[in-house]
């Protein structure tokens, strides 16, 4: 075995191996996984396997990976064995063997179904495959697979299973290298607001996205490396860790994870004014910190990081240009008989809200900003009661408002912290 085929043994990524007139000499095992066999591809085309509309990126990627003399990295689509046009990410490396020259092509899935969620999830789902064979069935399902022919939902059809309504949300999706479709199962049992179906949905895709979003920042971060300006390069390396963040908090709170840790206040606003920096930039608004440096948490810093992001995004969005926002924090003592309460407050400057809308804020798709989801307090007040906290509104028309988190904490720890004005 020569050089060349012992490196193609250790791939079990799908790859294609092709000679200059770019006819498939080799593939591997992983090429099962669209539907082939190795032997179904030798002696075809590439074009037999790239989607018309990229032909000529793949040629203009094979072209650069031989003059640069290292491999390629591009975003195309291929055709699995049924037709179906699939993204993925292709790696182009120039071989030459024995005066010949050879291109050897590594794909990559671009989304991948992260099923381990899909087994945590308390409603009935089903995946599919287009040809309507069910691949995958969570606990909540198995009791449909015995009463519903699942292949033949529709979106929005109504199903009746054990003396329950039911809708079906169909929503077509990409598993690896084929395409599939996600059935989810709602009862009607309750009034659902249609809203709180289509976030949902969107809500089981987002979580699912979580695994294309992690190998996005595994390249990225490869990247970075290859820009030869320091200072630049810093930059988007904080870009990228902001991404990082961003999606291991949307994946810890789409499998329900909750983290309890000891962190400090001032290290989390830090992360939260530098996502928010354009934001404060634009209106030029300042946020003002009124507690000790060294004021620490112990709890979800997660949730903490998305109930604050909230509530100063929405301060930044009613303050005036060149108006403050302050944020304060501190401990309330004798209040919890194991240890102590501590609170953190978000005041802004704005025209305040009308007492008559108070008591809707927190409400699920109430909003008074004309492009607003009326998602972003609701999901506060969820992540606020989830970690155990409650959460209050003071506001004066013309004054401004203040969202107040109070978190209970047991034991001494940092309860000997008390409340200062400082610069954090």
């Amino acid at each position: 075995m020569n050089v060349v085929y012992e490196i193609l043994s250790l791939i079990k990524e799908p790859f294609l191996l092709v000679d200059s007139d770019l006819k498939v000499l080799s593939s591997g095992q992983g090429v099962k996984e669209m539907g082939y066999t190795p032997d179904s591809l030798k002696g075809s085309s590439l074009e037999s396997v790239v989607a018309p509309p990229f032909r000529r990126t793949v040629d203009a990627m094979l072209d650069t990976a031989f003059k640069l003399g290292k491999p390629t990295v591009g975003k195309v689509e291929v055709l699995n064995a049924f037709g179906e046009r699939i993204p993925v990410e292709a790696r182009v490396s120039a071989v030459e063997e024995k005066g010949h020259l050879k291109y050897l092509i590594v794909l990559y899935p671009q989304s991948v179904i992260n099923y381990d969620l899909l087994k945590r999830l308390h409603i009935p789902i089903f995946v599919l495959d287009t040809r309507g064979n069910v691949r995958f069935y969570n606990e909540y399902g198995r009791t449909f697979m015995k009463e519903v022919s699942v292949s033949e939902l529709k979106d929005g059809q109504s199903v009746r299973v054990a003396n329950k309504e039911f809708t079906a949300s169909v929503v077509e999706a990409v598993d690896g290298f084929r395409k599939v479709r996600i059935i989810t199962l709602f009862s009607d049992f309750s009034p659902f607001d249609p809203r709180v179906k289509r976030f949902a949905v969107a809500g089981i895709l987002s979580a699912l996205a979580s695994h294309d979003v992690k190998n996005a920042i595994s390249s990225l971060i490869l990247l970075i490396e290859l820009v030869e300006d320091r200072k630049l390069r810093e930059k988007i390396r904080g870009s990228v860790n902001r991404i990082y963040r961003i999606h291991q908090r949307i994946l810890n709170l789409a499998k329900g994870k909750r983290e309890v840790s000891v962190f400090n206040l001032s290290d989390l606003l830090d992360e939260i004014e530098e996502d928010l920096r354009h934001k404060l930039l634009k209106k030029n608004v300042q946020i003002i910190r009124d507690f000790p440096r060294d004021f620490t948490l112990k709890t979800d810093r997660n949730a903490v990081y998305e109930i604050l992001l909230n509530l100063i995004s929405n301060a930044i969005d009613v303050s005036s240009p060149n108006k403050n926002v302050i944020v304060q924090a501190g401990v309330s003592h004798g209040v919890n008989p194991k240890g102590c309460e501590k609170f953190i407050s978000v005041r802004d400057f704005g025209p305040g809200i009308p007492h008559e809308k108070i008591n809707k804020l927190f409400r699920l798709f109430f909003t008074s900003k004309k492009e607003g989801s009326g998602l972003g307090l609701f999901i506060v007040k969820l992540l606020t009661e989830s970690i155990g906290g409650k959460i209050s509104v003071w506001s004066e028309p013309g004054k401004g408002a203040k969202f107040t988190l109070i978190l209970s904490e047991d034991g001494p720890e940092g309860c000997v912290q008390m409340h200062g004005a400082g610069s954090g």
